[in-house]
């Protein structure tokens, strides 16, 4: 069982994401505050100090900073185009997102496949 663990973000403490304020990210069970300011699931991650892969720069072409939705998919909107093509080539299932096209949003759950932790070496 994973311990819980707290990520802090611009000197804010994340809560619980019982309260329905973060967003959790597998492996490791970190909440992250969902921030007005993030554009994408990637962008909270890296300012969250995630170690999440995004070769492309967050285009959506490379697909390494693909996620697992766990929980909450039927809050993602349907892909966009960038999104829907890379999903067509490459066999991606309903679950399987692209971190760098999609909002993240309060109570998602998500996993990181190929990840064993999250935190950045320093």
């Amino acid at each position: 069982m994973f311990q819980q663990k707290s990520v802090e973000m611009r000197g804010a403490k994340a809560v619980s994401s019982k309260s329905g304020k973060c967003m959790t990210f597998l492996p490791g069970d970190l909440d992250v505050p969902v921030s007005q300011d993030c554009e994408s699931i990637l962008d909270l991650a890296l300012k969250a100090g995630l170690d999440m892969d995004h070769t492309c720069g967050g285009n959506g072409t490379c697909g390494t900073c693909m996620i697992e939705v766990c929980e909450g998919l039927e809050k993602f909107n349907t892909r966009n185009e960038i999104e829907q093509e890379f999903a067509d080539e490459r066999g991606l299932k309903d679950f399987e997102r692209l971190s760098c096209q999609n909002r993240p949003q309060e109570g998602l759950v998500v996993k990181v496949p190929h990840k064993t932790d999250l935190y950045k070496s320093k």
